[in-house]
């Protein structure tokens, strides 16, 4: 219950002080990069660039099966996540996010999902039907190093603070520009406890039912390393672009596609991009929204998740 107490408070400082109002339909997914280097850094999210008339309250929450084999290493393990946070619109102009996420080492039993997948469709299974199910294993020859039983293990515990300055807009379209300041405490597993930072641009355009949406940026890395061996790139790119479809003012139809610049700074499997296609269903009634979201891994097989399921809860409120 701890855990989700900051939520449930500004959700209910919030609804005491507005009232419902939502264009939740120019918004792009609640999602995060899945990618295992990714997830636990500093990565480009997918924005709206249109000034919001609201504040927005939201949690997410996501379960990943990793399996990525080559050969420099093997992955094998699960990953949890949870988003939370609050933006609002502080003048016409300007738009602030500040968001909590947490990520760690957890089975959630997706192995046998898969598998039966795979079989279903008759997808080869990769070797994940040679070992054993629910492991949490990481092991590397080329850069002698073995993580084995990391069950529990925190791989972020980090603030995000994001900052964006509308520069354009009209009745269709609309560009911005924001920075993002990130903080994670952790020094375990993934990837070194650090500071980084991210700028990026963002356009979005409206049609009669549906909304597009793109995103081009750049982080700034720092003196980090990968698995605590692997040097990684001082800085990365990153772009998206995504399509929200509304079948009708309760239910929309999202896909996005996310591309993110390979971290490691060598020839490995994690120096090449990961793209990652998206799909979204997202229900909305009034001040709230529910979305439910299927992440797979596309092209580069060996340095990605396998497979991402989330969920979450977006609420609005809008100055009386």
């Amino acid at each position: 219950m701890s855990k989700f107490g900051p939520f449930c408070t500004m959700l209910l400082f919030f609804s005491g002080s507005f009232s419902t109002y939502a264009d939740v339909a120019v918004e792009p997914l609640r999602t995060y990069a899945a990618s295992p280097y990714q997830s636990s850094s500093l990565s480009t999210q997918l924005r709206s660039a249109f000034q919001k008339q609201d504040v927005e309250v939201f949690f997410h929450t996501s379960m990943a099966s990793v399996w990525a084999h080559s050969h420099d290493f093997s992955l094998d393990y699960y990953q949890n996540q949870v988003q939370t946070g609050i933006q609002w619109q502080v003048n016409s102009r300007v738009k602030t996010e500040i968001m909590y996420q947490y990520s760690w080492a957890r089975n959630n039993g997706l192995d046998s999902f898969v598998m039966n997948f795979h079989d279903a469709f008759n997808i080869g299974q990769n070797g994940r039907d040679q070992v054993a199910e629910d492991r949490f294993h990481i092991h590397s020859d080329t850069y002698g190093f073995t993580h084995e039983n990391f069950e529990d293990d925190v791989f972020v515990n980090g603030m995000h603070v994001n900052i964006e300055f509308l520069l354009h807009q009209t009745a269709v379209d609309a560009w911005s520009i924001g920075g993002t300041l990130y903080m994670n405490g952790v020094d375990e597993s993934f990837v070194e406890g650090g500071f980084e930072q991210g700028v990026q641009l963002n356009y979005s355009r409206k049609f009669d039912n549906s909304v597009l949406f793109s995103t081009v940026g750049v982080t700034h890395r720092g003196d980090k390393l990968i698995l605590g061996e692997i040097e990684a790139r001082d800085f990365t790119g990153a772009f998206a672009l995504g399509y929200s479809y509304q079948l009708n003012p309760r239910h929309h139809l999202i896909g996005e596609y996310h591309l993110y610049q390979g971290g490691a700074d060598d020839d490995s499997e994690f120096s090449k991009a990961s793209h990652e296609l998206v799909v979204g269903y997202r229900y909305h009634y009034e001040l709230v929204a529910l979305e439910l979201t299927v992440t797979e891994n596309m092209r580069n097989m060996d340095n990605s998740t396998d497979i991402l399921f989330g969920a979450g809860i977006r609420v609005f409120f809008a100055k009386s």
